[in-house]
């Protein structure tokens, strides 16, 4: 009897580890296929698309996407919207000419950014079918390509016409040179476990019931994982997975006087698995819900602030990514019919590399391959960019001084080479993180004191912390579903116009006052240079971060989850206003949530 148990042990033994070597070699088959369509399509390509009087491609790359986005939307207790669709799509990217001047960085009105139009093939972000096969792939990648060769071409002769009657000055490259490499960054898509993220939408958003006061809420959690199968002309290949989870809560309501408040609850993790535990969530809830509650009750700023200002945890992070972190990114301005196109869209930074930009105790560097600071996962933590490039470690800024710039393979007057932070369509941020020397580090508790002193030496009544700002994406998307048109004055009209949430009075004797109805204003890229003192402890942002490049010029992400790790900040001086808008009527009735059966 005990040789046969151990003879069926053994059995099912042999069979799991012949299963697991099946499945792997299904994929790894998957894999092959799909690659080896790639590059026939590519090599026919290269080897045969040609028009009479127009160039062949110097350059072509294929880029082929495949992924599933698990979403779950939960109103008061019940599933509002459940989905889990699967697509696949391809982009081409083609180049006419050669690597010191080709068809891009070419702004041409005429044409569109994502197929040749309405009636022509699509080549960027192409839906395909999601049954993947040889001749399938091969069919959408002929079809992607042609259309992407004529209008490149179309491009490449506007921007040779125009240069014959324009002097440019600025002769920099338009592409940089890659050697051949094949580099592989695959992990193991975890599983999403939909009744579990069910339960957590019901019961948080079931949570909400208990306040009538509140006009509308929301919980939400969305996992999109996502492989990648990148090809180009140049030998430079790789097959990458990545994945994010993020889960969202959000409530609004409004004060007595009809001005509308809203807050949120936002954690972007990579795995489904580091969401934070459904006791965690519904605190989260509550302190968003009690808060908001509050708030209602709270008096407004009087009066515009103009004098030393706190941003602490998440408000210091959401004011540093939102001002200052766009503008590390390389951007080039193209060429248009007229001359450059210029734009001051994030583009401080573009000509200060050796120019003083923060404070000369503080520093910063991006760490794209690191994924996790202080026991947190990093969301925007990668290792590969979408060139196939290895992402790299860069010291954007030492001792208050600019060093570098994050780039792509599209190089700039300061910036010549790639350092791998090309993503969603253009250059982009990571892993950022702000240092600075003990000297100016100080505990939450002296940063606060150094507050009051600062505005008794200015004879300032009192002083401001700010504890939350609202976030970009959360604002945009989130926020405006639940309450259109009746917070729009939570949309600044430009960069320099921060809608806050939790502001606080501080008085010389340390008390401290909610207020309401604030707005940070003025706030640009050269306002942290008069950052005095950080705090010690250090807030971790994971977020989406909206592209800093327009999708509609680079034809990719609108949001890719980014990290930045930032202590609290003093600045030592800035200007909070207070909202001026007209605000809706409150409703005339009460909710009937709040009748007692």
């Amino acid at each position: 009897m005990k040789l046969n148990i151990k003879k069926l042990y053994f059995t099912i033994f042999i069979t799991l580890l012949l299963f697991v070597f099946s499945s792997k070699n299904n994929l790894y088959s998957q894999d092959n296929d799909i690659i080896r369509a790639m590059q026939d399509e590519l090599q026919r390509s290269l080897n045969e698309l040609k028009l009479e009087n127009l160039q062949r491609p110097y350059y072509i790359e294929y880029t082929l996407k495949i992924k599933q986005s698990f979403e779950i939307r939960g109103f008061l207790g019940s599933i509002t919207e459940k989905t889990s669709p699967r697509a696949a799509n391809v982009s081409v990217g083609l180049r006419v000419g050669d690597y010191k001047f080709d068809n891009t960085n070419f702004f041409d009105f005429g044409l569109s950014f994502f197929g040749s139009g309405d009636e022509e093939e699509s080549f960027r972000n192409r839906r395909i079918p999601i049954e993947l096969d040889y001749k399938t792939i091969r069919r959408e990648l002929w079809l992607a390509t042609d259309a992407a060769y004529k209008q490149v071409s179309e491009t490449f002769a506007k921007k040779q016409s125009v240069l014959k009657s324009r002097l440019i000055n600025d002769t920099t490259h338009d592409f940089i040179r890659l050697e051949p490499e094949k580099i592989n960054d695959i992990k193991k898509i975890p599983d999403f476990d939909t009744k579990k993220f069910e339960n957590y939408v019901k019961q948080i958003s079931n949570f909400f019931k208990k306040y009538p006061e509140f006009t509308s809420s929301i919980a939400l959690v969305e996992y999109i994982p996502e492989t990648t199968y990148y090809i180009n002309s140049e030998g430079r290949q790789y097959i990458k997975t990545d994945f994010y989870t993020g889960i969202e809560l959000a409530a609004a309501t409004q004060a007595d006087d009809g001005m509308p408040l809203s807050s949120f609850y936002s954690c972007i993790v990579k795995d489904p698995n580091d969401i934070p535990t459904l006791d965690s969530l519904e605190k989260a809830a509550k302190l968003i819900a009690d808060n908001l509650s509050k708030l209602r009750k709270q008096k407004i700023l009087e009066e515009s602030y103009s004098g030393p200002i706190i941003f602490e945890g998440q408000a210091a992070a959401e004011i540093f990514a939102q001002v200052f972190a766009p503008n590390l990114v390389t951007q080039r301005e193209p060429l248009t019919e007229t001359g450059k196109q210029s734009s001051d869209r994030f583009m401080a930074f573009q000509s200060k590399i050796g120019g003083r930009v923060l404070p000369e105790f503080l520093s910063l560097k991006a760490t794209p391959t690191r994924d996790k600071a202080f026991g947190v996962p990093l969301a925007g933590s990668y290792k590969i960019d979408d060139d196939g490039v290895l992402a790299q470690d860069v010291q954007l800024v030492k001792d208050g001084f600019l060093k570098n710039l994050l780039s792509s393979r599209v190089p700039t007057k300061r910036v010549r080479n790639t350092n791998g932070h090309q993503r969603g369509g253009a250059a982009m941020i990571s892993v950022l993180e702000l240092e600075s020397d003990e000297n100016h580090s100080l505990s939450r508790a002296e940063l606060k004191n150094k507050l009051i002193q600062l505005c008794k030496d200015r004879e300032l009544p009192y002083g401001l912390i700010v504890r939350k700002i609202f976030n970009q994406n959360i604002q945009l998307t989130t926020l405006f579903q639940l309450n259109p048109g009746d917070i729009s004055f939570s949309f600044g009209g430009g960069q320099a116009k921060q809608p806050l949430i939790e502001v606080y009075k501080v008085y010389p004797d340390g008390k401290e006052e909610l207020i309401r109805g604030c707005e940070a204003k003025g706030f640009t890229p050269q306002t942290f240079k008069d950052i005095l003192n950080v705090s010690k402890e250090k807030y971790v942002l994971n977020y989406l971060a909206p592209a800093i490049t327009s999708p509609f010029m680079s034809g990719g992400s609108q949001y890719l989850p980014a990290t930045v790790i930032v202590p609290d900040l003093l600045f030592e001086d800035g200007e909070i206003a207070p909202v001026e808008e007209d605000f809706p009527k409150p409703p005339i009735l009460k909710n009937p949530l709040s009748e007692k059966k």
